[in-house]
């Protein structure tokens, strides 16, 4: 078998956007794969026939990742496909460009233009369609100005772009730079009359959107803000057939995050938490409101999982839907113990029924025509379409993208590892073997360890932990406390950071070299990135059983962090006990790993990112400086123009930069 090697991410195809033509006739999905010579993703959209399974390349600008369907035998997108195109938008004019293309194959043809940037459509009518787009309050309506007048606007807009002034909070975010009074904004553009109608106020952020074509209603959730944005949303209605918008909840009441119709009941529901305390209550619940408005209505108080694809992954890129009401029935995504799956929930009860087997990792899912298909990775393999019977969980694989790859390369199954701690609780991991293994030989091993922290680890595909095994190495990983999938008191480690997850890890890593004599106890590393870099920092400072670390997009300092992070005012104090550095600066140094950064003996390497807003630059300088000083061994990879996601969604040469730097440290060391 033939090892996997860190550029094999590059054949890998991922999936997102799984959508179905109304008749059922139709099904279309993105299709998204590296290219390192562009150091860009090639985007497509494909179509199958959700019966047989064919599938057929619909586009190949290589830049098509959202749509719509304009009739049941065609789909529009946006796309700049002219060289003219490109340079007006290059040149700072708005605009997108929507091209309407046939299920049965031919040439996109130019539909519509609007004069916005990045922004998507959805069809709610004859010639009529909801437009969602990015608006900057702060930049001048050039199209109301003429003569002199656009010509002094133009230059003193030219000269602003050297400045960046803020006065919101958050005033950047990550992925997106600076958002300071830019709004997510819903339009209506009438095709027909070529005319372009904002549906909310400039100050307005448009968060989750759904179209209804049975009752023709648009349900959109959102706020208005001016200085600092809150954390909850409201819910409103807008009825095309009228032109009406209704609000069906007070924003200041709930934390929602995500919505669906159901039009059995008449009614909307949604996700979200209460407001407790000025905050976002812990956990997920299900509600529902009714189209005229009134009481909202608890359908399922403190879900036992989480909802959503959890699970972490590199081989992803972008997602799809995660919640659909059909005849009454609530499909979901919910990850649960140590995976994602689908599930269903019925009113009137008080459980989910899971549809899907652990072992069948379901990222998100599709209804056509009473048929259930979803996206997801299948034990070790990469993502698929699968068309799913909801009577007895079995599954029919309906694409073959990944397949062929994988045919002859050494791909680790990963081995559970299940204990229970001093508290009496369980911990689950999994352990993958080195390639060629024989137990009577010695191995190194690296300890990998999840962002989040609520998040988890599944025994599904992950590219990194691959090509480490391929290299020679044991990988190991697990779900300590403050992991998802395991309820609210599993999953709640707020004011323990660096305690009893710390605990189980060191456990954790014992039991595996229990388990595995051929694991040399001498020679292990240890990485992980966001709170895996927290808490990579946080082990160099508390032990040195590790002979080296790769610190990934950490968190060191949480004073530092509560004032730069994108979401740290709201985030950092939630995390810590409800404390803030006014409140409890002793308390917030004390989980802080810079504390006992001179306690540090392990060589470690440090990965950050120039742009990386959630965990920002300072969080890993503030650590290197500090071993470096102490004279420990250190390296820092500081990656221009990336953010958060390096490992998940950046600049391909840069995810293989990435991965050759933490392997050659890591390997450098614990190989001897």
């Amino acid at each position: 078998m033939k090892p996997i090697k860190v550029p094999d991410f590059a054949n890998y195809k991922m999936l997102s956007s799984m959508e179905f033509s109304s008749d059922g006739k139709y099904g279309v999905v993105c299709v998204a794969q590296p290219d390192v010579e562009s150091n860009s993703y090639f985007t497509n959209l494909w179509v199958f026939n959700p019966k047989k399974g064919a599938f057929k390349q619909l586009t190949s600008g290589n830049a098509e990742r959202s749509f719509d369907f304009n009739s049941p035998k065609s789909v529009i997108f946006p796309s700049l496909r002219s060289e003219s195109d490109k340079k007006k938008v290059q040149n700072g004019e708005l605009l997108t460009v929507f091209y309407e293309i046939s299920l049965e194959g031919g040439e996109a043809k130019e539909l519509f233009r609007v004069p916005l940037n990045g922004a998507t459509a959805k069809k709610i009518g004859k010639d009529l369609y909801l437009i969602s787009a990015l608006f900057d309050n702060a930049r001048p309506d050039f199209a109301s100005l003429k003569g002199d007048k656009l010509a002094a606007a133009k230059k003193a807009y030219e000269e602003e772009k050297d400045y960046e002034v803020v006065d919101e909070l958050p005033f950047w975010f990550n992925g997106r730079g600076f958002i300071n009074k830019k709004r997510s904004r819903l339009y209506l553009y009438n095709a027909k009359k070529n005319k372009l109608e904002p549906l909310t106020e400039p100050l307005f952020d448009t968060g989750i959107v759904k179209y209804c074509p049975k009752c023709n209603k648009v349900a959109y959730t959102g706020a208005a803000f001016t200085a600092r944005q809150g954390q909850t949303s409201g819910l409103y209605l807008y009825d095309v057939e009228t032109g009406e918008t209704k609000c069906l909840v007070e924003d200041g009441s709930y934390s929602i995050g995500n919505l669906c119709f159901d039009g059995k009941h008449g009614d909307i529901v949604f996700s979200g938490s209460p407001l407790t305390d000025g905050y976002p209550a812990p956990g997920h619940s299900l509600y529902a409101v009714s189209l005229q408005g009134g009481k909202v209505e608890t359908l399922f108080e403190q879900l036992p999982e989480d909802l959503g694809c959890t699970t972490g992954c590199d081989v992803r890129y972008g997602g799809g839907a995660t919640m659909k009401a059909v005849d009454g029935v609530l499909y979901l995504v919910t990850s649960y113990d140590n995976t994602s799956g689908l599930c269903t929930f019925t009113r009137g009860e008080k459980e989910l029924h899971h549809i899907t087997k652990p072992e069948f990792g379901v990222d998100f899912l599709g209804v056509c025509d009473g048929h259930v298909y979803t996206v997801g990775l299948n034990g070790t393999q990469l993502q698929e379409v699968y068309e799913v019977n909801v009577e007895n969980g079995e599954y029919k694989q309906l694409s073959q993208f990944n397949t062929a790859f994988f045919k002859d390369k050494y791909v680790a199954e990963p081995q559970p590892l299940s204990f229970t701690n001093k508290d009496g609780v369980r911990i689950d991991g999994f352990v993958l073997l080195p390639i060629d293994y024989d137990p009577n030989k010695k191995y190194p091993g690296i300890l990998e360890i999840h962002g989040g922290p609520r998040t988890n680890y599944c025994a599904g595909f992950m590219h990194e932990m691959q090509v480490m095994a391929s290299a020679g190495s044991f990988v190991f990983f697990c779900n300590p406390r403050g992991s998802s999938g395991r309820g609210e008191e599993f999953a709640n480690i707020r004011g323990k950071y660096g305690t009893i997850e710390y605990e189980d890890i060191m456990a954790f890593t014992d039991e595996v070299l229990k388990k595995y004599p051929a694991l040399d106890k001498d020679n292990l590393g240890v990485t992980g990135g966001s709170y895996g870099g927290f808490m990579t920092n946080w082990i160099i400072g508390h032990t040195n059983r590790f002979k080296a670390a790769a610190s990934q997009r950490s968190i060191s300092n949480w004073v530092s962090f509560f004032g730069v992070c994108d979401i740290g005012p709201w985030f950092g104090k939630r995390e810590m006990g409800g404390a803030t550095p006014w409140e409890n600066l002793e308390g917030l140094w004390n989980a802080s790993p810079l504390q006992y950064a001179m306690n540090a003996e392990t060589p470690t390497l440090f990965i950050h990112s120039d742009e990386d807003y959630r965990c920002w630059l300072p969080e890993g300088i503030q650590m290197y400086s500090a071993l470096q000083l102490k004279g420990v061994p250190t390296r820092m990879c500081i990656f221009h123009g990336e953010n958060h996601e390096l490992s998940r969604s950046g600049k391909p040469k840069h995810r293989i930069r990435r991965m050759n730097e933490i392997n050659d440290w890591l390997f450098h060391y614990i190989k001897g």
